[in-house]
């Protein structure tokens, strides 16, 4: 048997409209889950975790509900245990990308080790054409101290360069 007054509260609260063919539109969901649910009462719950589905994908009408309801049936599920796997299946497949790119996971690590860090390190530095990690930290080291030794100089450069604060070429009229 439908509950009809737990479907209409989470109906009002998802924020579904209400017309004069709601109470039809919702003995049909109804009866086409009931038909493939395990019993009436998983029936019931199926409906509401329609709803709900609905509500948060910004759905405003019982052809979302209708749909969510019958994407169910269609994969055979018949309880809301099925439905909740199903839909947290669903959500790991097809986590959004930039651009239509899946999004690259990657396994979380409890902690790095100092192993992984040196490890790193030595890569990185073999990359950059040092003999040593150590080596790289002193080339890094110096780069930057010249860099800031030199920093004054640099500036005093720009406005004789025609660029802009930015680096932009200034434009010149003749």
């Amino acid at each position: 048997m439908i509950n009809y007054k737990q479907i209409m509260v989470e109906w009002q609260k998802a924020g579904l409209k209400i017309n004069g063919f709601t109470t039809g539109d919702i003995n049909d969901i109804y009866d086409h889950l009931v038909h493939n649910a395990d019993n009436e009462i998983e029936a019931n719950k199926m409906f509401i975790l329609a709803i709900r589905k609905a509500a948060n994908n910004g759905a405003k009408t019982q052809w979302a509900v209708s749909n969510n309801a019958n994407q169910w049936v269609q994969a055979g599920l018949t309880n809301a245990d099925e439905v909740g796997e199903y839909e947290h299946e669903a959500k790991d497949m097809r986590l959004p990308g930039r651009y239509g790119k899946p999004v690259k996971t990657e396994s979380d690590l409890d902690k790095i080790t100092p192993e992984q860090i040196q490890n790193q390190n030595e890569q990185l530095a073999k990359e950059l054409g040092y003999e040593s990690v150590e080596t790289m930290a002193k080339g890094s080291w110096e780069k930057l101290y010249e860099l800031r030794r030199t920093r004054e100089e640099r500036l005093a450069k720009r406005p004789k360069t025609g660029l802009t604060a930015t680096g932009n070429q200034v434009l010149k009229r003749f």
